[in-house]
C-alpha cells in the first residue's frame, strides 16, 4: 500500500492508553492502522461542529506527553486538503477525531471499526443468507443472526447459527475479532442450500433467534437452565459476585412459611437476603456455568445438566489430584 504524509500528534495519556489497549483488545498492526481507520471512518462519528474552539486548542496541554506518529495512507490524503479548507492543523484536526473515538463506549467502537464487515453482515442478514469469515483464524459459514450490544456497552457481538457435528447451534461472536466477511454465493458454497441462512431453514430456529435477540446476554442463557445447590456461602458469594452473574429462576423456599402469595422475585430475594442454603435454579447456559461457578468451590455443588456437572466434578478432581488429594489414575477413571 502506498503511503503519504507521516503525521505526529501531541495526545493526552488517557488517549494514548485507549488506542494502545483498542490495538491489542482488536488485533491491529499498530497505531497506524487505527488512526487511518478513525480518519477514513470520521463521517461516522458523532456530528460535531469544527468550531473556533478546535482552532485556539491549548496544546500546552500535552506537551509533556510523547508524540503519536504514524504514516498517513494515500486513500486518506483528502484528510490533509480537508484540515488545510478548514484552516485547521492536521495533526490538531486528527486529535480532535481521535478524542471523539476514545469518548465512545467500547461497544460502540467496535462497530464503527466494522463498518466494512457490518454493511456486508447488513445485507446477509436482511437477504437471509450465509456469510464466510474468519473468527480466531478459523474460516466459517454460518448465518449472521444479529448484531447486539452488551449492557452499557462494554462489548459487540455478532449472534450466528452454524452447523456442527452436534447439529446446529447459536454462538456469540465478539464483533472485533471477526475479519474478512463474505456474503455466501453459488460461487463460493459447495451448494445452493449452504447459502440460504441456517437459522431460517426451520420455524423452530428462526424463532430460536429471536428468542436470543429479544432476551439477549452473551452467553445466550434464554431457555437454558441450571441447577445448583448452594450453601449459606455460597449464596452469600451470589450475592457478592456481580461480573457475569446469571438470573435465578427458582429459590428454596423458607420452611417457616406458608404464605401462597409470595411471588417468586419476593421468594428469590427473601432466599437471598436470608443466605438460604438448598437448590436454586438458574437461567444460564453451559458456557456461563463454567465461566461463573468454578469460583464458588465446595459452595457450590452443579446438580443438572448432568453433562455439566461430569464437567465440574472432573476438574475439580483434577485440581484436587495437582493438590495431592486424589491420584492421577482416579482422576482419569472418574
Amino acid at each position: 500500500m502506498e503511503n503519504s504524509a507521516k503525521i505526529k500528534i501531541a495526545v493526552s495519556a488517557t488517549i494514548r492508553n485507549q488506542l494502545e489497549m483498542d490495538i491489542q483488545d482488536y488485533q491491529l498492526k499498530g497505531i497506524g492502522e487505527l488512526c487511518n481507520k478513525i480518519i477514513e471512518l470520521r463521517q461516522e462519528l458523532a456530528s460535531f461542529p469544527l468550531s473556533k474552539r478546535i482552532s485556539r486548542e491549548n496544546c500546552e496541554l500535552f506537551k509533556n506527553s510523547a508524540p503519536l506518529q504514524f504514516i498517513l495512507h494515500k486513500r486518506n490524503g483528502e484528510f490533509a486538503t480537508y484540515a488545510v479548507s478548514k484552516k485547521i492543523k492536521i495533526a490538531t484536526l486528527c486529535r480532535h477525531y481521535l478524542q471523539q473515538y476514545v469518548d465512545m463506549p467500547r461497544g460502540k467502537r467496535e462497530i464503527f471499526l466494522k463498518k466494512v464487515e457490518l454493511s456486508k453482515i447488513d445485507y446477509a442478514i436482511e437477504n437471509q443468507l450465509n456469510v464466510w469469515l474468519d473468527y480466531h483464524g478459523k474460516r466459517k459459514l454460518l448465518a449472521p443472526c444479529f448484531v447486539a450490544l452488551s449492557p452499557a456497552h462494554m462489548r459487540a457481538y455478532l449472534v450466528i447459527c452454524e452447523r456442527s457435528e452436534l447439529g446446529v447451534e447459536f454462538k456469540a461472536f465478539r464483533l472485533s475479532h471477526v475479519k474478512n466477511v463474505e456474503v455466501a454465493t453459488a460461487h463460493n458454497s459447495n451448494s445452493a442450500d449452504d447459502t440460504v441462512a441456517f437459522h431460517t431453514q426451520t420455524n423452530a430456529l428462526y424463532r430460536k433467534s429471536l428468542d436470543f435477540k429479544n432476551h439477549f446476554d452473551p452467553f445466550l442463557c434464554y431457555g437454558q437452565e441450571l441447577k445448583v445447590e448452594l450453601s449459606p456461602e455460597g449464596v452469600a458469594l451470589y450475592n457478592r459476585a456481580a461480573t457475569n452473574r446469571p438470573k435465578i429462576l427458582k429459590a428454596p423456599q423458607n420452611p417457616g412459611s406458608h404464605n401462597s402469595f409470595v411471588s417468586a422475585q419476593e421468594e428469590i430475594a427473601s432466599a437471598l437476603d436470608a443466605q438460604r442454603p438448598g437448590i436454586y435454579t438458574f437461567e444460564c447456559s453451559p458456557e456461563l456455568a463454567k465461566v461463573y461457578f468454578p469460583q464458588f468451590l465446595e459452595t457450590a455443588q452443579v446438580l443438572a445438566p448432568a453433562e455439566l456437572r461430569h464437567y465440574f466434578r472432573q476438574r475439580f478432581l483434577k485440581a484436587a489430584s495437582a493438590y495431592g488429594l486424589v491420584d492421577q489414575f482416579t482422576a482419569k477413571k472418574v
